[in-house]
């Protein structure tokens, strides 16, 4: 028995010419091949040993090409596992095919045995099996309980009456051929029954396949599928006839079906998914033909048995009942139609209830309107909204219930809606609710005037009311400081702007002034940020009565404040607001209950016609800078000084970062610090200079404020630690005797704040080798007297370390010595100004004398600074100063005059052993 079957793929790309796809030159090679063998048979009837092979082998080639084609398609669904695999189980069935011809060949031809009565047809059986589920797995269209009770009745149609005209056919006959043993009669009835098989899924198929699966290579697959089941059928009647062996005329229709199934399976494709399609279930079941196919052939082969048999009684009934069934039937599709109808109609009227619901219920108020703006109809939302029933407005005009200022855009859209199709663009107006109340909507008009249920113009109008004050809120917020409710950066660069404008255009001034106050970062601290909060709204309460009501008060961020004055009428005018704003100020403020004192430094910066706004708050910002930098509690006036100044500032900050980076432009200088008694050298302090290429080199007071202010003074003070202690190792190791020397290095306030100043310490130590001990670390008295927490606990992490700590420019604080119990310090540097009064005529060094007595009560070293004639270290002397440096021992040197120092005179200082009573002036540190 011959079987062929085809299952899904997805397209292949059409390629540049068949001959280049063998999935494409497959099918033409197929077709031409099946014509070659047609010709060849229809030339002449033959019957030698030749004529059986050729006819017997004649289909291999087909089989072994659909199984191919077969699993190619699968390959293209990879994608997709359930098309996939529904396409391998089709192939699977093909190659039982080919294997069962071949077994059937060897039996017939070689071996000169009957296949048609062989254990041979186990190969044919599994076919039928596995192309039912193959078609079964495809991914079909899921239906409702309902849908599919109706599927099964249809199916359960097309296989009573197909499964009959296959007993009529096939089954009957082949029970009643007498000349058939009951093996073959078994064997023989085992095709019909894998053909109803066939039927079963190719109704399946059909019926509860995707909609978009219908049609191309899918269609001429079930084509072929079918076609191949009538060649079986037709094989299965001629092998009651001829046997096995005659098996010849079904070939023509066997090569046909092949044709299709190869042709169909090169361009098979199945939907892209997976899953089952999830297709919406339609009001009306969707007509199927094949019940009623399959109905009118069985009342056709009845039809055809009855007219042989005519007259008999059973003939004319049965005539006579399926002239009735088809009356029926045609009654019945009658009534399929009307249930359509119905079925539309219902749906008409659900529509209309559903529209009347939606228009009863909507939130928006809808009107019909002619062209004279006369209310033709209105919806009931009408009251829920604006409070008037629908009978109250009909027949009155849309303008009386609108604010006077909305009339004119009413009137517009009207007239725009009646002279235009479409819809209109969205309109705002003001509607009088009916208690007197304006609410603000949104219309938009549409032109119906043609359509015969409107006739009219169609107002679709929504209550925007709360979104109009949302809109007011935000844009409230956007321009004005939460905190403080005034106007905020960008509100008060705009009104400068326009107040810029008023200057240029009526020759008038206007002042900005840029407030900032002193130390607040200390309420924050101490306090807390929520107190702070209370005291810049307190501040800017204070600041709104300082100007008029037609001058402007923001705040910028922070505690920073500005301020407009316009219409200035002189430059007085700015320094009376900033001298009643300082005053305001420094009124005492009550927080939590204490009374807390703040200053402000103000800069001021007027203009006439020039620069623009965001100029005139850079000038301001700059000379309140320049206020604080001379003291704060203060006001400045901007000049053009100032600018050139930031400028160059801002030049510096950018070659000292560039410089930073390479590290190649600064470089350390050493100053010897000896022992006043004897004159030898004890320590050296290292001190940072700035090579720079163009401004030659700088001292430390010229960048290093600025390295502070921009925290590049964390970086600068690690390389310097790192390369002080690596060459204090380098000297340390040169010396044979003596006490080891000390190393000082001065760290900066900001770097005490950095959190990884330990960490860096230990770093420097670990790179050079250089003992803990012998490392100072200086630090100025002012650092010290801000009493904060944060340092004292930096201090004793370094003391943790080994290091000392040292404290430069001792005396010069005005705070309580309290901190020295506080702070784990070592040494005291006694700052050169109260050196400079020791050998003075006329002076008496009272200062320097209770220094030394507190280091001495403290156990503190101390170390005098600046000395620089042979009085002064004489005098210090005999007051038990024990340290000192300054120029009259050495000035701060390179590392090779270091060197020379230490080979030349070993561990004493050259000025000490030949001083000198004209020094040079000391460059600060």
């Amino acid at each position: 028995m011959e079987s062929h079957r085809l299952s899904g793929g997805v397209r292949a790309r059409r390629a540049p010419s068949w001959w280049q796809d063998w999935g494409t030159a497959l099918p033409v090679l197929a077709v031409a091949y099946c014509l070659l063998y047609v010709i060849w048979r229809a030339s002449g009837p033959r019957d030698d040993f030749a004529t059986h092979v050729i006819a017997r082998l004649v289909f291999l080639p087909l089989n072994a090409a659909t199984a191919l084609l077969a699993w190619r398609a699968s390959r293209r669904h990879a994608g997709s596992p359930r098309t996939q695999r529904a396409l391998r189980v089709i192939t699977y069935a093909f190659v039982c095919v080919l294997a069962g011809n071949i077994v059937s060949f060897y039996v017939g031809m070689i071996m000169d045995g009957d296949p048609g009565v062989s254990w041979i047809n186990v190969f044919y059986y599994p076919f039928y099996l596995l192309l039912l589920v193959g078609l079964l797995s495809f991914p079909l269209t899921r239906r409702s309980e309902h849908e599919n009770r109706k599927f099964l009745l249809d199916a359960a149609a097309v296989l009573v009456g197909g499964g009959t005209a296959i007993w009529f056919f096939v089954v009957r006959p082949t029970t009643e051929a007498n000349h058939l043993g009951a093996l073959a009669s078994a064997i023989a009835l085992a095709y019909p029954l894998g053909d109803i098989l066939l039927l079963t899924g190719l109704t399946t198929f059909l019926m509860r396949r995707p909609a978009d699966s219908r049609g191309g290579a899918r269609g001429w697959f079930v084509v072929g599928v079918a076609a191949y089941a009538v060649s079986d059928l037709a094989n299965d009647l001629e092998f009651l006839n001829v046997g096995w062996f005659g098996l010849t005329s079904t070939d023509v229709v066997y090569l046909g079906a092949y044709c299709i199934l190869i042709a169909s399976l090169s361009r098979f494709s199945w939907p892209a998914t997976d899953a089952p399609v999830e297709a919406p279930v339609p009001a009306v079941q969707p007509f199927s033909p094949l019940p009623y196919v399959a109905g009118a052939f069985l009342f056709g082969l009845i039809l055809v048995v009855a007219a042989r048999a005519w007259p008999a009684p059973l003939s004319v009934l049965s005539i006579g009942a399926m002239l009735t069934t088809a009356f029926l039937v045609v009654r019945q599709l009658a009534a399929v139609g009307e249930n359509a109808r119905l079925v539309g109609e219902r749906a008409a009227r659900e529509n209309e209830a559903r529209f009347r619901a939606l228009v009863q219920h909507s939130t928006d108020v809808i009107a019909i309107v002619d062209v004279d703006a006369v209310i033709r109809f209105l919806s009931p939302s009408v009251t829920r909204i604006f409070g008037y029933p629908p009978e109250e407005l009909l027949g009155r005009k849309v303008t009386e219930f609108l604010h006077h200022d909305s009339m004119r855009d009413a009137v517009s859209l009207i007239v725009s809606a009646a002279a235009n199709p479409g819809v209109t663009a969205p309109a705002e107006w003001k509607v009088r609710h009916r208690d007197g109340r304006l609410l603000s909507v949104e219309t938009v008009g549409t032109n119906l005037l043609s359509e015969p249920t409107v006739g009219g113009i169609v107002l679709n109008t929504r209550d925007i009311s709360e979104r109009k004050a949302l809109e007011k809120q935000l844009t409230h917020q956007a321009f004005h400081d939460p905190l403080t409710n005034l106007a905020n950066r960008v509100l008060f660069l705009d009104r400068v702007s326009h107040a810029l404008a008023l200057v240029r255009r009526h020759d008038q001034m206007l002042a900005v002034l840029f407030v900032d106050l002193d130390g607040f970062k200390t309420i924050n601290d101490s306090l807390g940020h929520a107190a702070g909060d209370r005291l810049l709204a307190v501040v800017a309460s204070r600041l709104q009565t300082c100007v008029r009501t037609s001058d402007t008060v923001s705040r910028l961020g922070g505690d920073e404040f500005a301020l407009l004055i316009e219409d200035a009428t002189d430059d007085q005018a700015a320094t009376e607001v900033a001298e009643r704003v300082a005053a305001s100020v420094r009124h005492p403020i009550l927080i939590e209950g204490k009374e807390v004192f703040m200053t402000a430094s103000i800069g001021i910066a007027t203009a006439k016609d020039e620069g623009s706004a965001s100029d005139l708050l850079r000038n301001a910002d700059m000379a309140m800078y320049v206020a604080k930098s001379r003291g704060k509690a203060r006001w400045e006036r901007f000049e053009p000084g100032m600018h050139i100044r930031a400028l160059e500032r801002l030049d510096l900050e950018a070659e000292l970062r560039h410089a930073l980076d390479r590290a190649d432009q600064f470089v350390l200088l050493y100053q010897p610090i000896v022992q006043l008694q004897t004159g030898e050298v004890k320590g050296i302090e290292a001190l940072v200079r700035w090579t720079h290429p163009e401004r030659g080199t700088l001292t430390p007071a010229q960048f290093i404020p600025l390295a502070e202010e921009t925290g590049l003074i964390v970086p600068l003070g690690r390389w310097v630690l790192r390369e002080a202690c690596r060459q204090a190792q380098v000297w340390q190791a040169k010396r044979t005797a003596g006490p080891p020397l000390t190393l000082t290095v001065n760290v900066s306030g900001y770097q005490l704040q950095y959190d990884g100043v330990v960490a860096d310490v230990r770093a420097a130590l670990a790179d050079s080798g250089l003992d803990p001990h012998n490392l100072v670390l200086e630090i100025t008295e002012s650092v010290l007297m801000q009493q904060n927490e944060t340092i004292l606990e930096r201090l004793r992490a370094l003391k943790a370390v080994g290091v000392r700590l040292a404290i430069d420019d001792f005396g010069t604080g005005y705070s309580s010595l309290g901190y020295l119990q506080r702070f784990p310090i070592d040494i005291l540097k006694i700052d050169k100004a109260f050196v400079d009064d020791i050998g003075a005529t006329g002076a008496e060094p009272a200062l320097v004398r209770a220094i030394i007595a507190l280091g001495d009560t403290l156990q503190l070293q101390t170390i005098a600074e600046g000395i620089e004639l042979k009085q002064q270290w004489h005098g210090l002397r005999e007051l038990g100063c024990e340290m000192g440096q300054g120029y009259l021992f050495a000035r701060p040197v390179s590392v090779g005059q270091i060197d020379a120092l230490f080979d030349g005179h070993g561990t004493r200082a050259p000025a000490a052993l030949l001083p000198t009573d004209s020094p040079a002036p000391q460059v600060s540190r």
